[in-house]
């Protein structure tokens, strides 16, 4: 059976009812006449109904606060225009990203469902993991999804799009009411917009503004120094993901990252976004800096709750160690490392620029401390204290 044919198969079983999860009635609070917008004469039947004390004051209060801001129009990073018509009080979310991104709003308390990624992550989510599952992108459990009876699902904006855009049809076909929002919460071009229309849709502004405040102060003074750049100060830069040989090219997030830490992507000029390249090109094109990277695939160590850094060590050894890898500038100079994608890839990416650009150059930012920095973010956006293992060799500060 295909993939698209289970789907077909649990569409069909949704709406027969199969499971009892059958889409429930979409209702906004004081809308009477089922348009799904509360009108300024249903607002004043809403306060005679308070004043008949057949409804509460609270729900008057819910009903007037409905009246006066939705419904919402927002337009996601899809490109897709989304209408919400009443707050998003129980939301589910697939991709851990946004996860995070939420939590740093403060408004974790609104996920009521997580993807795979967020539930097999206990120590960075410790209470966020014990919501119940959805599955991932490539195999979501549509049937949990409706079980629980969502205002929203948050999915990636423009990563996987195939799988996401089946997610999104099959939801949208089970439940035309279910308001589906595409957002990744990782790629440095839309990530401050990403954050103020979670803010907004989430009702959580004031927040939004703090954490954008944050992160602009970690990025800006980085971006000043970067911006007076020529080519010629901008180190080599060979980054590798957890697959050998396997790089970022223009177009990728990871090759950004690099560029806004003040590097230059010896592969940049190609334009496959994430690709394979050549063992003997690297040697060629003779990085000052190699970029390891860990913390996915085989490579599933370091980072948050990570505290042993043998196997990074381990990987560093390994990596400056290749046939021919002696002639590359970068190991001459003892300058490879092994770098966590948790800090890099990830919704707190502009943590590991700020690494990057204390590592890329060490003279240029001498008050730059990318260590407090994330300690920071992790206490103040995250509720969590600064431990694990992000990279190796450890550089001074």
């Amino acid at each position: 059976m295909t993939k698209k044919t289970s789907w077909i198969l649990a569409l069909a079983l949704l709406f027969s009812g199969v499971g009892g999860v059958a889409a429930e009635d979409f209702v906004v609070p004081g809308d009477l006449d089922g348009y799904l917008v509360v009108s300024s004469e249903e607002l004043e039947a809403a306060e005679q109904d308070q004043k008949d004390r057949t409804i509460t004051t609270d729900q008057l209060e819910e009903i007037r606060h409905i009246s006066q801001n939705y419904p919402k129009e927002i337009v996601d990073s899809s490109g897709k225009e989304v209408t919400i018509y009443k707050p998003l009080k129980k939301i589910i979310i697939f991709n851990s990203e946004t996860v995070e991104v939420v939590r740093s709003l403060k408004a974790q308390d609104s996920i009521i469902g997580v993807g795979k990624y967020t539930k097999e992550d206990a120590a960075y989510f410790p209470e966020l993991s014990k919501l119940p599952g959805v599955g991932s992108v490539w195999t979501p459990d549509i049937e949990a999804v409706l079980g629980l009876h969502p205002d929203a699902v948050f999915v990636y904006g423009t990563f996987m799009n195939s799988s996401v855009d089946e997610i999104q049809d099959t939801l949208e076909s089970a439940d035309p009411n279910l308001v589906v929002v595409r957002v990744d919460s990782f790629v440095p071009e839309s990530y401050e917009d990403e954050v103020q229309m979670l803010g907004e849709i989430l009702e959580c502004e004031e927040e939004a503004r703090e954490f954008l405040q944050f992160h602009e102060e970690c990025l800006n003074p980085i971006e000043t120094v970067v911006s007076g750049l020529g080519e010629d100060d901008k180190p080599a830069v060979y980054l590798e993901s957890w697959v050998d040989y396997r790089t970022a090219t223009q177009g990728a997030a990871w090759h950004d990252k690099l560029v806004m830490a003040g590097g230059e992507n010896i592969f940049g000029d190609l334009s496959l976004s994430y690709t394979d390249v050549d063992p003997e090109s690297v040697i060629e094109r003779n990085p000052e800096i190699v970029i390891k990277l860990c913390g996915a695939g085989d490579l599933n160590f370091g980072g948050y709750g990570e505290d042993d850094i043998s196997e990074m060590s381990a990987l560093r050894d390994t990596v400056a160690s290749r046939p021919g890898w002696n002639a590359i500038d970068a190991v001459k100079i003892d300058q490879v490392y092994v770098l966590s994608n948790d800090i890099l890839g990830g919704a707190q990416h502009f943590i590991g620029v700020a690494y990057l650009a204390k590592l890329f150059h060490p003279d240029l930012f001498p008050d730059l401390d990318p260590v407090a920095i994330h300690q920071e973010y992790l206490a103040r956006f995250q509720g969590l204290d600064l431990q694990g293992a992000y990279i190796y060799p450890v550089m001074p500060v």
